[in-house]
């Protein structure tokens, strides 16, 4: 199973289970604000605030916040918490 559209609020079910946290009030506007801290750094994500989340943006908060494979994050995994 790879990357695919998503709902937001599954997004924010995955994301929240593996430590990521959100700021809603840092977003711009449009945007939401994903945080993690990894390594004494924190790294963050905006994802657009629309009903599905696309998949470049699923991918691209994976790959920020260390949830691939390569991470020991299979996609089935990462998806069925969601």
């Amino acid at each position: 199973m790879a990357n695919h559209n998503i709902p937001l609020k599954s997004l924010r079910r995955i994301l929240t289970s593996f430590g990521v946290g959100e700021d809603k009030s840092r977003g711009k506007g449009s945007h939401t604000l994903f945080f993690k801290n990894i390594d004494g750094g924190v790294y963050t994500y905006p994802v657009p605030l629309r009903k599905d989340t696309l998949e470049c943006y699923v991918k691209g908060s994976r790959k920020k916040f260390h949830l691939q494979p390569a991470d020991g994050v299979t996609d089935e995994d990462f998806y069925s918490r969601g």
